[in-house]
Formats: structure tokens, C-alpha cells, sequence
């Protein structure tokens, strides 16, 4: 599918953006927990917002993406991949060697997005799930550790 190109802009509300966010991390005392660490970007293609992205700096090379969601209508037609791209572009321009994210040993997809678009597996989070308030379940299985993933940039 051919689609506009993406570019990342600054969100400046965040409380805006928590909907959007919840997509991605369904725990909303989780997620308000981190909302306003980091930089949070609104993922732009063809002059519409389409998603949302939350970059944290972890130590001196590398950046996380804490949080990550496009709007259900845009999702499965390559924006994601140019959404990785541009989260990329930007961690460079930082001086980041390497981009980290994690999910849900439950989220499958996810799991072979971020290795379909270059990420590479770093390991897990034994019980990170564990903690929350409420139990995320995702295709009738509950979460209990995060799936490490790491590009080299």
C-alpha cells in the first residue's frame, strides 16, 4: 500500500494523546504513570495525525519507545513500518546507537511486527505483567513477561 510519508511532531497535550495511548498500554494508572516522561510525539501522515509515540532517553545511547499506537483505521497498511522509521530517524538525530521496546509475551503480532521491521530479540522481563492493577489479557491469555526487542541504529 502506498501511503503519505510519516513524520513525527511534538505532542504538546498529553492528556490528549491518552486515549490514543491506551491502545498500547491498557493499564491507565500504568500509562499515567510514565505520560509525561520523555518526548511524546503525534505520527503524522498526509497532514492527519495517525498515531502517537513516547520516546524515553535510556542512559547515554540508546531510546525507548515506551509507547506506541496508531488509530485502528491506519494500522495494517504500512504506516507501523514508516512509523518505526521515522521513530528512528529521530533517535539518531539524539546521538542513540540503538532503539528499545518491549510488549506483552502475549502479543503475538506485535511480537512479529517488531521483528518483521528490523528489531531484534533482547531478552525478557520475567513478571513485568505481574504488577498491574488488572490483569492484561490479550486472545484469552493473560500477560505476565515483557519481550525485550533492540535495532541497532
Amino acid at each position: 500500500m502506498t501511503h503519505a510519508p510519516v513524520r513525527l511532531e511534538l505532542a504538546a497535550d498529553r492528556e490528549a494523546m491518552v486515549p490514543l495511548l491506551l491502545e498500547a498500554d491498557e493499564s491507565e494508572p500504568v500509562l499515567r504513570g510514565y505520560l509525561h516522561d520523555g518526548d511524546l510525539y503525534r505520527v503524522m501522515a498526509g497532514g492527519e495525525p495517525v498515531g502517537a509515540v513516547l520516546l524515553i532517553r535510556e542512559g547515554s545511547d540508546a531510546v525507548e519507545i515506551k509507547n506506541i499506537a496508531l488509530w485502528p483505521a491506519h494500522r495494517g497498511g504500512g504506516l507501523g513500518r514508516a512509523a518505526i522509521e521515522a521513530v528512528a530517524a529521530v533517535a539518531r538525530t539524539t546521538g542513540a546507537a540503538r532503539l528499545l521496546v518491549g510488549t506483552a509475551d502475549t502479543s503475538t503480532g506485535t511480537i512479529a511486527f517488531y521483528r518483521a521491521v528490523g528489531f531484534h530479540d533482547a531478552g525478557r522481563l520475567e513478571g513485568f505483567f505481574d504488577v498491574y492493577p488488572e490483569p492484561v489479557v490479550e486472545g484469552g491469555l493473560v500477560a505476565h513477561d515483557m519481550v525485550r526487542f533492540e535495532m541497532e541504529l
